[in-house]
């Protein structure tokens, strides 16, 4: 169990002992300290991943701002009573100048027909075969 005493009698022998321990030193620091960080993440594992999610971001980021200039293009042209396939023909950066570009086009354009309303003709609650049958009672009638 004890070692016999040794004394150190050069400078190489010094330097051996304390290269030694500093080696059987780090060795316990570095097992010690990959033990404790086991599971972690590296710095470049965690610079790769946020490389990765930055790109998605930027992808995200154009593809929304595409959708958002397209529907844009398509509200103006509707507005402007321009067809729905000339919706993508219009240029601009931003809705003002993307409505100008439709009123300007606009012009050119005389269409017949009126875009769509949307909004629901007459009474709702009575459709036409509810008139037709309505109808056909007061002939019955004679009113």
């Amino acid at each position: 169990m004890a070692e016999e005493f040794k004394a150190i009698e050069s400078q190489e022998e010094l330097d051996g002992i304390l290269a030694d321990n500093a080696k059987t030193v780090t060795e316990r620091v570095t097992a010690d300290v990959t033990k404790q960080f086991e599971g972690y993440i590296s710095p470049t594992e965690l610079a790769e991943k946020v490389s990765g999610y930055e790109t998605t971001i930027a992808d995200l980021t154009a593809k929304g701002k595409a959708a958002e200039t397209s529907l844009c293009k398509f509200k103006a042209a509707q507005e402007c009573g321009l067809p729905a396939e000339l919706a993508d023909r219009l240029s601009g950066e931003d809705e003002k100048s993307i409505k100008e570009d439709a009123e300007r086009l606009s012009k050119y354009f005389k269409t017949t027909r009126t875009p769509p309303d949307f909004k629901p003709e007459g009474n709702p609650s009575k459709n036409g075969a509810d008139a037709a049958l309505r109808k056909t009672l007061e002939k019955l009638k004679g009113e």
